[in-house]
């Protein structure tokens, strides 16, 4: 049987991960001297709170080659014979496939393949999902291998954060380009796929911003995800774009983990899209 381990920015709920036995392994928070681990987003909320209310600016932490290990013993207490896929966000955000691949080859007779999704948060959840879907169709492990880049390639998330606050102190950008954003309420659009974070457009305001994102969706949508970090005030906006726009109805809204947030800032909105490939 094939089994999935991620790590928890893919933001896939506990639910679906009982139900596809997927093992998550949590990336964690740094907070005024306290650990937290991500977990699962019944504990987000929390963590927010005090992130918006502390002076201090939060760290993240990958997992140990330890943590990825633990999750593969409990598979193989499960199926002792189980080929495993581990996938993991993007490297160019996170040294987190390091500590998957240490634990994979730590394991010399088994099928462990620990793979870099190039990819982050929702579009990681969104890839877990169609991996689940071949998987329930019966496709081999080595056939899911190959298909992997088709559809890492049909991914990408646009964002636009509410302030440049986080991205500044976090080393993104530069203190004069946050400073000059702010003053002149200049919005970039930013797009990270395949591994790179680009700014595709820098406009007035973030009604602007969000009806250019809408334009950069591809033409054929497999699946589509508006994103919010912890506050959804411009959610309804956003939905309304896709309506007038598109012609888009009852678009899944999802809100995104902690270690995203933690880096792109409170307040940010955005569109996770899936192409049809």
């Amino acid at each position: 049987m094939i089994r999935l381990i991620v790590d928890s920015t893919f933001g896939v709920s506990e639910k679906y991960a009982k139900d596809n036995k997927i093992e998550v392994v949590n990336l964690k928070m740094i907070l005024d001297g306290q650990i937290y681990e991500e977990g699962f987003e019944d504990t987000w909320d929390a963590f927010y709170e005090k992130m918006k209310n502390s002076k201090s600016f939060p760290k993240t932490s990958q997992p140990s080659p330890q943590d990825f290990m633990d999750a593969i013993d409990r598979i193989y207490k499960e199926d002792e014979n189980a080929e495993i896929l581990i996938l993991t966000i993007a490297n160019s955000l996170s040294g987190t496939i390091n500590s998957a691949t240490i634990a994979a080859n730590s394991y010399p007779n088994k099928r462990i393949v620990a793979h870099d999704t190039q990819n982050a948060t929702t579009c990681c959840r969104l890839l877990t999902e169609e991996v689940v879907d071949l998987i329930n169709k019966g496709i081999s492990f080595d056939e899911i291998l190959e298909k992997l880049p088709t559809i890492e390639n049909a991914l990408k998330i646009q964002f636009v954060p509410d302030s440049m606050d986080a991205l500044k102190r976090g080393g993104r950008i530069g203190t004069l380009s946050a400073a000059l954003a702010s003053i002149l309420k200049i919005k970039p659009l930013f797009k990270f796929a395949n591994g790179k974070v680009t700014i595709t457009k820098k406009v007035l305001g973030l009604s602007k911003a969000i009806t250019d994102a809408v334009l950069e969706l591809p033409k054929k949508l497999k699946k589509l995800c508006i994103c919010y970090i912890y506050d959804r005030v411009n959610v309804p906006m956003i939905a309304e774009k896709l309506k007038t726009m598109l012609g888009l109805t009852n678009v899944e809204e999802v809100k995104l983990e902690p270690v995203f947030g933690v880096h792109v800032g409170i307040g940010a909105v955005g569109l996770a899209s899936l192409e049809e490939y």
